[in-house]
């Protein structure tokens, strides 16, 4: 049995499996399952080792969704996203003349929502003490790591906004230089910080010492975030929001998280019958593009903080409502939707864990664009993401900027479960804004081609974003001449869309398939 995945092939296991972006993780993801860890304890321990070794993606300064399914049990949702300093609304904005959130300010510093959410989940449901999931990561911090060929190029590409903060040129940098491929990497104040979070917990991150270094830090920046604007961080535990697609259910995380819009993608496919046209066809990646311009216009138009905004989720995925989006789309030509002015491609990490006992998560962490804010912190050695940039300085829209509010959000986590309530696959796709769309794609390269996690991550892609379909060079030819025919916007992009992890759970045959994307320096193993 292959129990770790390639670029071609799946990984398979009878046992336990772990799929993230980076090596280190999923081997630490694997020790903590070995060790007597369940689901939870791994994926949370990957999840910190990833705030070390994928600075340019996570940070404990950033935020985090995950999907918990306990076997036997139902499916959890955790929003471990931040909210807006008290001090900040469209107001606020206004008077300084400021209409769009840049993108190093400090005001796009939301409160960092991952270490509360993770502390969250395993207060719930992790077995290891929460303290000994901290040890590899504060290892690799404090003894350093070799930088991966994926992360020195995002590092490589971040020189500019590194070298705009004196924090993260010291840390960050190496002789005013990004870091390259398996050269040595240590963040000796972020040891020091995780060491401290793992002996006292979260709090320490939300009410003490941390703290208040990472609010002098922004002030002195001429932030507006205080030391109360972190005790009121919270982590949202909920029901998570599904659809049924051909007797199985896809489950994502309520708004503020943009799994809704997978859903009406997901119902839009299914209407359109996109099984009918080949996987590599004209035809699926036209539907695609066009349901993903409808999901994403009722997105933006509707979706926000729900503390905040007004919008009615079962009136939007309504059957009504889906016809009516439906009538919009046509085999043979474009819809316009208008200029929706998206914000662009932030950054991300995913990754999936299934333990022995088929308990499954589902897990997402983000620092948002590549590196964040580009803002460390003056003695933690923190890296904070710049979450707020999701906001819009527009009186009256849903995600309009508002204290103690939470941003429409980019990251999410998937999960599909049966109609017996059994997990049947963990999966997300990274990538900013393109990972509703990765998801729609993944889910139907598996249940409607039959492909398997390794082949359906691979497969090219493409993004219908801002009136432009981006393609990756691995498009065929021919796809890209038929959609430029039907009246497509297109462009071949340099580099490529996203990542993603996945896990299949196979009962019937007692075998457990991973994949991990090959955008990515990871790889889903099992044992």
């Amino acid at each position: 049995m292959n129990n770790q995945s390639t670029k071609d092939k799946d990984a398979r296991s009878s046992n336990a499996m772990a799929a993230t972006s980076h090596p280190l993780a999923t081997e630490e993801a694997l020790k903590i399952l070995k060790i007597g860890g369940n689901a939870v304890d791994a994926s949370i321990a990957a999840s910190i080792v990833l705030s070390v070794v994928e600075p340019n993606a996570t940070s404990i300064g950033g935020d985090c969704f995950a999907i918990v399914k306990m076997n036997n049990k139902d499916a959890v949702a955790f929003n471990g996203s931040g909210i807006a300093p008290e001090k900040l609304n469209y107001d606020f904005f206004k008077k300084k003349n400021i209409d769009k959130i840049g993108l190093t300010s400090p005001h796009s510093v939301t409160i960092p929502g991952a270490v509360h959410a993770w502390q969250t989940i395993h207060n719930e449901f992790g077995k290891l003490d929460f303290e000994q999931l901290f040890l590899g990561a504060i290892d690799y911090a404090i003894n350093g790591h070799k930088v991966t060929k994926v992360v020195s190029s995002a590092w490589h590409n971040s020189l500019k906004k590194i070298s705009g903060n004196k924090n993260s040129r010291n840390i960050f940098l190496k002789n005013e230089k990004t870091f390259q491929e398996n050269e040595l990497m240590k963040n000796i104040a972020l040891g020091k910080t995780l060491e401290l979070i793992s002996k006292k917990g979260s709090k320490e991150f939300y009410e003490g010492t941390i703290t208040k270094d990472m609010v002098e830090s922004l002030k002195d920046l001429g932030g507006e975030h205080s030391l109360e604007d972190f005790s009121k961080q919270t982590t949202i535990r909920s029901d998570t929001i599904k659809s049924n697609y051909k007797n199985e259910f896809i489950h994502q995380c309520p708004p503020n998280g943009p799994g809704v819009t997978v859903l009406i993608m997901m119902k839009l496919l299914e209407k359109l019958n996109i099984q009918n046209y080949k996987f590599n066809s004209i035809e699926r990646f036209h539907l695609e593009g066009e349901a993903t311009k409808q999901a994403y216009k009722i997105r933006e138009e509707n979706i926000g903080d729900p503390n905040f905004a007004n919008f009615d989720l079962n009136e939007i995925l309504s059957d009504k409502n889906i016809n009516e989006i439906y009538d919009n789309i046509n085999l043979n030509s474009c819809s316009d939707v208008g200029d929706l002015n998206i914000p662009a491609h932030p950054e991300t990490i995913y990754l999936t864990v299934v333990d022995k006992d088929l308990n499954s998560v589902s897990i997402i962490n983000s620092v948002c664009y590549v590196f964040g804010s580009g803002i460390t912190t003056n003695k933690t050695g923190i890296l904070l993401h710049n979450r707020g940039t999701n906001f819009r300085v527009e009186h009256g829209h849903p995600n309009c900027i508002d204290g103690l509010k939470r941003p429409l959000h980019t990251i999410i986590p998937g999960m599909v479960i049966d109609k017996n309530n059994n997990a049947t696959l963990s999966y997300g796709v990274m990538g900013g804004q393109y990972q509703p769309v990765g998801q729609v794609h993944v889910l139907n390269n598996i249940i409607d081609y039959g492909m398997g996690p390794q082949e359906a991550l691979s497969f090219p892609r493409a993004f219908h974003f801002n009136n432009i379909y981006k393609l990756e060079k691995t498009v065929d030819n021919k796809i890209f001449n038929g959609l430029k025919k039907i009246g497509h916007n297109l462009e071949y992009i340099e580099g490529t869309h996203g990542g993603g992890q996945a896990i299949k759970i196979n009962r019937n045959e007692g075998v457990l398939i991973g994949g991990s994307d090959p955008r990515k320096d990871g790889y889903a193993k099992g044992y």
